[in-house]
């Protein structure tokens, strides 16, 4: 089993839970709000450093995982748009 991490930063949260649906993931979780700073600077949701982000999470098959991480990463995006997929092993999940 692996569990994809997407972080989504951009106008249309609803990208992320798209490309999830298209690459056949059953089931996923998502926050929307997130704050943090990564390597285009702070996303802080704040007048000085706006933006926020959408992380996204889901256990699969380690099949589907490189299928839905192969298809995330290809997406073309809007500038200024980004989505970052980190895909983790996971020792159990029930």
């Amino acid at each position: 089993m692996k569990m994809l991490i997407l972080t989504y930063s951009g106008a249309e949260p609803a990208r992320v839970t798209a490309l999830l649906e298209e690459a056949g993931v059953p089931g996923h979780t998502c926050f929307e709000g997130g704050r943090g700073h990564g390597l285009t600077g702070p996303r802080a949701g704040t007048r000085a450093w706006p933006g926020e982000v959408t992380m996204c999470f889901s256990v699969v098959e380690d099949a589907l995982a490189a299928t839905a991480a192969t298809h995330c990463r290809a997406a073309q995006l809007p500038p200024g748009e980004r989505l970052h997929v980190a895909v983790m092993p996971v020792d159990s999940f029930f």
